[in-house]
């Protein structure tokens, strides 16, 4: 049956093809002997038979009230693939006219992957938990003293620890109320810290920068945080980041760890 492969090769399918050739060998033949001669049931037949008289490679005719197959020119065979390579060409040039539009819209996609939100507090932890599992190496960060203990005190298995045992370098900007003493927070893998009074310098937030992106949380009224990968936006963060950190020099002050 190499011819039937040869026709597979050409764009019939198996059952299209056994019976192509089947036809092809009687001449003229009906349903019921086709399904005989092919091996193909005689529903399957029917329904196949069909297919090839839609794509113009088989006619039929009635012969004592019954319907009778035979082969259309085979040069047909080259005229629906000219059909179909004629097609074929129209979609690749409606698909380069779409193209602009298509590389925009993938574009817009590509940026909105690379900024997720979460809402409430298990939101808020999972972006923890997402910043101490990165495998980052460095990590820069500003966040209010006050508000991230009172909303996430402390706890022997939190953040913090997995970020100290993983040694990862970290530079804190920590914002504090300066009516009050400093709350202690533990100590980072060799962290650096800095200060900034919260009367002059209001914040109510927490920014992390680690790897390429950037961490930023909401905890003043509600809990909201988004993790922001756009190379161009984090890079233009860390700038202000690094403002701040040699603006927050001037209020250095020590403390007992």
């Amino acid at each position: 049956m190499l011819l039937a492969k040869n026709l597979q090769d050409l764009g019939l399918t198996e059952k299209e093809a056994r019976l192509y050739v089947a036809l092809s060998e009687m001449g003229e033949a009906t349903p019921q002997q086709l399904a005989l001669k092919s091996g193909i049931n005689r529903a399957t037949a029917y329904v196949t038979l069909d297919g090839l008289l839609h794509r113009g490679l088989v006619n039929t005719l009635i012969k004592q009230k019954k319907a009778h197959f035979s082969i259309e020119s085979p040069a047909q065979i080259i005229n629906l693939l000219e059909k179909e390579r004629k097609q074929i060409e129209n979609k690749i040039n409606l698909a380069q006219v779409l193209m602009p539009e298509l590389d925009m819209l993938n574009k817009l996609t590509t940026e909105r992957t690379n900024v997720k939100f979460f809402e409430g507090k298990s939101g808020v932890l999972f972006v923890q938990k997402e910043i101490a599992r990165s495998k980052a190496k460095k990590i820069d960060e500003i966040f209010n003293l006050n508000i991230c203990l009172d909303f996430f005190p402390t706890k022997p298995n939190d953040h913090r620890k997995t970020l100290y045992h993983r040694k990862i370098k970290t530079r804190s900007i920590i914002v504090y109320d300066s009516r009050e003493p400093i709350l202690k927070l533990p100590l980072l893998w060799q962290e650096e810290r800095r200060y900034l009074p919260c009367d002059k310098f209001p914040f109510y937030s927490d920014i992390v920068f680690y790897r390429d992106k950037a961490a930023i949380l909401s905890l003043k009224d509600n809990f909201v945080g988004v993790i922001i990968g756009n190379k161009a936006i984090v890079d233009g963060l860390k700038t202000l980041f690094e403002l701040a950190w040699q603006g927050a020099e001037p209020y250095k002050i020590e403390l007992s760890e």
